[in-house]
């Protein structure tokens, strides 16, 4: 099946009229995208969905979008997610799963369903991969998002067999979803941040809306929007949403500084708070050390030198472990073991493994094995320190009951251990050095059963408040 549609066809020979440059050929897209959304939105409003009292005698069915299950941190959001839901819209609610790289998510984790994303994907057809090769993949994708919404309202109007002319078998079944869907929910976690790519978002939450669906922001870290065209289009996405769950404080004054009512907004933790760990366990022996590493290659301008920097830091860190306070170390992060993902933090973590002096590299493994959330839960408790860069390898250390040590690459951690009480628990990638790394390092080992307390007493209090956004969550 083609991913252009016939009809989609003639604005692709306006665009390569060269008298359309810049503006102009913006101007157009644009006005191509109103007009043939706007009249079928005008159409669409004569018919009305399914009704409430159907609704009200089958289970609901909730969408959950823009998550990337092979990051097994975003696959704890995910677990926590379907808890807090269940609780909120009952033990039999289903889920739907749509994730980038469903084919392997579905592998990987077998208690979820999981369906192709309708965004951001590689062209399927001969034309589209010959336009994005060309450099018109932004054409692809905008007249695929055109595709998708008219095939949307075609399903509203009880036209479904139109739709089957515009789309595969698979899209229009996905869309379909959409359409009936009673709650669309974009997962937790970080993403909505200008240091990724935030065009295929804004055209599922698009998509979303023209679907007929409700929309939640689920409880995450977001922002700053500081380029004009995202500002708006968030402005206009986040006012007709349903709620906006967000994790910190610095993420709602971004979220208000689009002019967005504040009683849409609420703060709660993560999601994955609310997964239920088994007892802490002692560690009789030797003292074991957790690390979880990560790339830096999103988040500096500097990145060479930074992340030299937060290596050799690292590396001190490690060092001292072992010949200073006897320790093992291992190297076992929530991003490993799953060759269909686009990083594995294992390799980070052979770099800094191999530059280790010979004496301390008896002492540290680097631990390969791809784990689910509960798995690393429960690795995490036989430690006795978690040394954590990735934010769910903090807080799935939390969630076990281990003490961490955080390192903040960017501001989501910083705010979770202020909010935590735990700044004397965190070290940031921006300032760290050798130095002040083993001088933190040293601190938290000598008053491990300090911390041990103070994480057993954070971690209920986070519980209870990530599972408390369920209360904003809206009827459906």
């Amino acid at each position: 099946m083609w991913d252009l549609p016939i009809l989609a066809i003639f604005p692709l020979l306006l665009m390569s009229n060269s008298s359309l440059k810049g503006n102009g050929q913006r101007a157009l897209r644009n006005s191509l995208e109103k007009i043939t959304l706007g009249a079928l939105s005008r159409l669409s409003n004569h018919f009305s969905r399914t009704s409430v009292m159907n609704k009200s005698s089958r289970p609901k069915h909730i969408l959950i979008t823009n998550i990337v299950s092979l990051n097994t941190g975003d696959a704890a959001i995910l677990l926590g997610m379907f808890n807090i839901l269940r609780e909120r819209y009952g033990a039999d609610t289903k889920f739907t799963v749509f994730d980038k790289s469903a084919k392997a998510a579905n592998k990987y984790y077998p208690w979820a369903k999981f369906r192709q994303s309708l965004f951001g994907n590689r062209p399927k057809s001969l034309v589209g991969r010959k336009l994005q090769v060309l450099g018109y993949g932004h054409w692809v994708e905008r007249i695929r998002y055109v595709s998708l919404c008219l095939a949307s309202r075609l399903i509203r109007l009880k036209a479904g067999w139109l739709a089957r002319l515009l789309l595969s078998e698979d899209d229009l079944q996905s869309v379909s979803e959409y359409v009936h869907a009673d709650l669309v929910v974009s997962t937790g976690g970080t993403y909505l941040t200008e240091n990724y790519g935030l065009w295929t978002n804004i055209r599922d939450y698009r998509f979303t809306l023209a679907a007929g669906a409700r929309l939640v922001f689920f409880t995450q870290t977001l922002g700053p929007f500081t380029r004009p065209e995202f500002r708006k289009a968030f402005a206009d996405i986040f006012n007709r949403s349903d709620a906006i769950l967000l994790r910190d404080q610095r993420s709602k004054r971004h979220v208000l500084e689009l002019s967005i009512p504040e009683s849409k907004v609420t703060l709660g933790k993560d999601a994955a708070f609310v997964i239920e760990p088994d007892d802490p366990v002692s560690c009789p022996g030797r003292l074991r050390i957790a690390v979880s590493v990560r790339t830096l290659r999103f988040f500096s301008d500097s990145e060479r030198s930074l992340a030299d920097q937060y290596k050799s830091s690292v590396s001190e860190m490690v060092i001292s472990a072992v010949r200073n306070h006897g320790a093992e170390v291992v190297f076992l992060s929530t991003c490993q073991g799953i060759p269909e993902y686009w990083t594995d933090d294992t390799r980070l973590a052979d770099e800094i493994n191999n530059a280790l002096p010979e004496d301390v590299r008896r002492s540290v493994v680097v631990d390969r094995q791809f784990r689910q959330p509960l798995d690393i839960i429960g690795a995490y408790n036989r430690f006795d320190l978690v040394i954590a860069t990735r934010m769910h390898a903090a807080i799935l250390g939390l969630v076990a009951g281990t003490p961490v040590l955080g390192i903040a690459y960017e501001f989501k951690l910083e705010e979770l251990f202020h909010q935590l009480g735990m700044d004397d628990a965190r070290l940031s990638t921006s300032g760290m050095d050798p130095e002040s790394s083993k001088a933190a390092l040293k601190n938290m080992l000598n008053n491990l059963d300090y911390w041990k307390a103070e994480v057993l007493a954070v971690r209920s209090k986070c519980r209870i408040e990530a599972a408390s956004v369920k209360d904003k969550l809206p009827d459906v």
